[in-house]
């Protein structure tokens, strides 16, 4: 995990750029941490440091707002699944 957080430093620059493209394009609510587990997520599959650091800029500038904002929904739903879950749970054991 060091190694994970040391690459993050490194490319720190590259995603400050890319948050302030997105915001400048409106997309106010854009986060570090979110474009971090974006990348993470869909185009790295959590192998970020078996790349070269040029190619992993370039998966940072290549990101879209779109594939952004599926990657966030996609995470909302996820979340609210998992919240239905635990509803259904409480429930049952309340009924």
């Amino acid at each position: 995990m060091d190694e994970n957080r040391k690459l993050r430093e490194q490319l720190m620059p590259a995603l400050e750029s890319k948050c302030d493209e997105f915001r400048l394009l409106g997309y106010t609510q854009v986060t570090m941490d979110g474009l971090w587990e974006c990348l993470c997520s869909r185009k790295w599959k959590h192998r970020p440091v078996e790349k070269k650091l040029h190619e992993l800029v370039s998966d940072i500038f290549s990101l879209s707002p779109s594939e952004y904002m599926m990657f966030l929904t996609m995470r909302s739903y996820k979340q609210q699944a998992a919240g239905d879950d635990e509803l259904e749970r409480v429930l049952k054991e309340l009924l």
